[in-house]
Parts: C-alpha cells; structure tokens; sequence
C-alpha cells in the first residue's frame, strides 16, 4: 500500500512540477532594451556593480577629437545657406533614448522620417551622458520637424510657415528640465556642437533659441535650462576654436616656409 501511494506521489509530483526547459523557446526573442520605455528591474537578489567612473568630456576645441568632428558632417556636405538658426530642446522624458524618440515620432506622430530632430544629446541612463546622436534629418540635410510655426513675427523679424523646421537645426538634450538641470557633460557638449554648426554654417550664437522662446506655447527645453548660459558658452566655444583653427594654419604655414 505504501509502495502505491509512493507511486502516486512521484506522478503528481511530475505533473505540476517545473515546467520543460524547451518551453521557453516557444516565447520569442526578448524586446530591445534600447527601446523599452523604462528600465527593467533588477532580481531582488542581485547585487548591484560598481560602475566605473567615466573620464570629463573634453571641453576645449583644441582636444575635440577630429573624428567626432567628422561624424558630425553630412555625407553630402551642409546645404549652403539653408540653416539660419539652432533650436534647442528636451526630450521631457529622462530615460528616453534617439531610437525610443524616432519610433514615437514615426508610430504616434505619424511623420514618415520618424525622429524630428537632426540632433540628440544623451544623459547618461539610457544613452551615454553627453554622446552627440546625429540624426537621419542632419545627414540628409532635410527639414526637421521639431519647432512648427505659422507666418509672422517671431524675435524682432517676420518669418514665413515652418520657418524654424526649414531653416532651424534641431538639437534635443534628453531630460526633463522642468524637473532638474542637464549634466554637466550635456552642457559640454551643446556648446561644443553648437560652436561647430555656427562655424561651418554662419550662424551666429546669439540666434540660438529655446523652443518656448520661438513659440510662448510650451516650456521647452525647461526652467532648469538656462538659454543665456548656453549663448554665452556657445560664444566663448566659437571663439576659441576660431583661434585655434588660426594657429594650427598659421604653424603650418611656418613649417611649410623652413621646410623651403
């Protein structure tokens, strides 16, 4: 008798039991951790890792690296005087990421060319803290579609519909600046991209905006993002990079002449 309630035990055991290690094949591949929405949560067990500090950003012209520059360059080169001013925003989402945000203006927004903005900057939770993202639109040197306007007068001037996207260049810091400051490497590297677009297009510092300075319809790019602050640092960038681009063609030019 025991011998038979042991046998019924071991079957009962095996039917609800774990199930078969083959099952989880039938559930399909994971979904993209770029692309989630939010962060997944750690096992309840797991014991966070140290995470190795990172070394500042370069800051100088003199040091930014020439392949940074170089990626930063559309294949086909700028469109020649198209680009009249930079408009810079935050994406209110401080875990989103270029491909979250291009499948939201691609699936939700419904433009055809997805991401609206030419550049993204990271924060650092999703996407490395102060790595430039250029985008589809900046290498292709088409309109965004990141600050929509009717005709009239915006900052002293009269400007015709869709002026800002036709001729303004899109940079969007991820972050909510409603809530708290960008990092400093964001900051670092706005001024450093900012400094580089208006020596290659003409474009003045001082016609670097904030979207709510465009449009008084919306908060972008935030309180804690100080608009002056970023003119200035984009003035004292293009400056010294200015005199650097000086000196290394001056020394080049003495080299040349004691080669003779």
């Amino acid at each position: 008798m025991q011998r038979i309630a042991l046998g019924l035990a071991v079957v009962l055991l095996v039917a609800v039991g774990c199930a078969p290690a083959t099952r989880s094949t039938r559930l399909g591949p994971l979904p993209d951790p770029v692309m989630a929405t939010r962060m997944p949560r750690p096992p309840v067990a797991a014991v966070p890792r140290p995470v190795p500090a990172r070394p500042p950003i370069a800051v100088s012209p003199e040091t930014l690296p020439e392949r940074l520059e170089r990626s930063w360059l559309p294949p086909g080169g700028m469109a020649r005087g198209r680009w009249k001013t930079i408009i810079v925003h935050h994406s209110a989402a401080p875990q989103a990421t270029p491909q979250s945000m291009h499948e939201y203006h691609l699936k939700q927004r419904g433009w055809d060319k997805g991401l609206g903005y030419h550049f993204v900057i990271g924060n650092g939770q999703k996407y490395p803290d102060g790595e430039v993202y250029v985008g589809p639109r900046w290498r292709q040197q088409v309109t965004g579609a990141h600050c929509k306007s009717k005709s009239g007068r915006y900052l002293g001037k009269w400007r015709p519909d869709n002026y800002f996207n036709d001729h303004g260049i899109g940079i969007c810091l991820i972050g909510n600046f409603e809530q708290s400051a960008p990092t400093r490497r964001q900051l670092a590297a706005l001024s450093q991209l900012v400094a580089f677009l208006c020596d290659h297009t003409g474009i003045s510092p001082n016609d670097v905006y904030g979207h709510g300075e465009v449009t008084n319809k919306t908060l972008c790019p935030g309180r804690y993002m100080s608009m002056g602050s970023v003119r200035r640092a984009a003035n004292v960038a293009l400056v010294q990079r200015r005199r650097d681009t000086q000196l290394s063609a001056t020394g080049s030019d003495s080299a040349t002449i004691m080669a003779r």
